[in-house]
């Protein structure tokens, strides 16, 4: 089909067009005269981030859950019904008489009728990319639209409030018994201690373990110095040694010591005798004959002390080896208590690491119930009011402009739409180019009445419009 063609179709229909954009206008005129205007009154509130757990895994995630949660309270049947009592809109005899007139009556409260009607009016969103929540309102009337908002946004904050109170109480209950129970574990477990204590007359666990290693590191000392006097003594046993002075307290020793000394004080008394009186004086040969009888006595108290030496070095040596067996045995049973007392240290710091990890249980969830309750008593939310609705003046439903060009756009496309149609319905031959449609065949000849209707054919056939 040629471009002219079309052109012949839309003259011939151009009535049926101009009938619908007409029909378009005059519904279009007659929704703008006796459609009431619908008014949209927003109030708008921002949602403080910091209300989100900041710990979370996935901060986005968590504030769009707060932003489903708090889309769905706005149109709740809480938010709807408090908003009702609040503006006390059931109040109205034509409210109640529309109540009484709908399928609702006796079924439910005109509470909750008259809330699901409010709740399908209100519509709640986000503003993308930001916290700030929006509450739009549609009404017939600019003041109530405005009115209800606000109401809408005051008691969406206050369910919060409730809410978060609420979940607080309820966390706060739920730790009574926890707590009841800490505290049971808590005395049970230091009852076990005490008991212990007592049993094993331990005050702590560094006391007994102290005093048992003291005990037992001064018996090692002691057995130490033993070995070594033993090893010291056996020593000069086996080697002979027989010197004197190593024991000035043996007696023997002090006797021989005493005829030195005696012997000494005898030469020194000759030796002045004989400078003065001469050497034939008879205290000097006295005193030389004393002098000679104490240098006999000597080697044989020297022999007597070297023997009375040996004897009591073996006699030491026998000593020794009896203390050290004592302390062996000392040592013994020393270790044997500190094995004991170790134990017993075990035992004791774990029951007290057990009171101490029941106390630090039960002080955390004491925490915790403090703080839930202190969370019950607060009466602030995350929401600070950004905007309060105002009555707006012009509606947002129906706009002359809008419904002038969209009855103006319909109306024009349903006009091409139904000339068409009628175009296809219309099977006479007007023209010589509708036998081309008509038959397969080709024209052969077309007989003209008269030179006008010649030309109007001939312009037919050229797609142009009859003179």
């Amino acid at each position: 089909m040629s471009i002219g063609q079309i052109l012949v179709i839309l003259w011939r229909g151009g009535w049926i067009a101009a009938l619908t954009l007409l029909s378009a206008l005059c519904v279009a005129a007659g929704v703008l005269l006796l459609v009431p205007g619908r008014y949209d009154a927003v109030a708008t509130a921002s949602i403080d981030p910091g209300g989100v757990d900041p710990l979370g895994s996935d901060s986005a995630v968590s504030m769009a859950y707060v932003q489903g949660n708090m889309l769905q309270l706005v149109t709740s049947q809480r938010v709807a019904l408090d908003v009702v009592r609040r503006l006390n809109l059931t109040a109205s005899p034509a409210v109640q008489a529309m109540y009484r007139a709908s399928d609702s009556f006796g079924r439910e409260s005109i509470a909750e009728w008259y809330a699901e009607g409010l709740a399908k009016s209100v519509v709640p969103g986000f503003t993308f990319g930001t916290n700030v929540l929006s509450i739009k309102y549609k009404s017939p009337d600019p003041n109530q639209a405005a009115l209800i908002a606000n109401a809408f946004l005051a008691s969406t904050i206050d369910a919060t409030i409730a809410m978060k109170a609420a979940s607080a109480e309820q966390t706060a209950s739920w730790f009574a018994p926890q707590l009841d129970d800490l505290r049971k574990d808590f005395q049970k477990a230091r009852a076990a201690l005490e008991d212990y204590q007592v049993r094993s007359n331990v005050v702590e666990p560094s006391s007994g373990g102290d005093t048992a290693t003291s005990a037992l590191m001064a018996v090692s000392g002691q057995l130490s110095a033993a070995k070594s006097s033993l090893a010291f003594l056996q020593s000069r046993l086996a080697s002979g040694s027989t010197d004197l002075a190593l024991d000035p307290s043996d007696p023997d020793v002090k006797e021989l010591d005493l005829l030195k000394e005696r012997l000494s004080t005898l030469e020194s008394a000759v030796t002045t005798t004989k400078n003065a009186l001469g050497p034939n004086n008879p205290k000097v040969v006295e005193g030389q004959a004393n002098i000679a009888a104490i240098r006999k006595q000597i080697p044989d108290a020297t022999q007597k002390a070297t023997e009375k030496m040996r004897a009591h070095l073996q006699e030491q040596v026998a000593q020794t080896q009896g203390l050290i067996a004592t302390l062996e045995a000392a040592q013994t049973e020393a270790q044997k208590s500190l094995i004991a007392a170790q134990a017993q240290r075990n035992q004791l710091g774990e029951l007290e690491r057990d009171v101490g990890f029941r106390l630090e249980q039960l002080n955390a969830r004491e925490r915790m119930a403090a703080q839930a309750k202190l969370r019950s008593k607060l009466t602030f939310a995350d929401i600070t009011v950004l905007d309060k609705a105002v009555p707006p003046i012009a509606p947002a439903f129906p706009k002359p402009t809008q419904v002038m060009l969209v009855a103006i756009g319909a109306g024009l496309s349903l006009g091409l739409i139904l000339a068409l149609i009628a175009e296809m319905l219309d099977r006479r031959i007007r023209f010589p180019s509708d036998l081309e449609f008509a038959t397969p065949s080709p024209v052969l000849a077309v007989i003209q009445s008269s030179k006008r209707s010649a030309l109007q054919f001939r312009n037919a056939g050229r797609g142009l419009r009859p003179a």
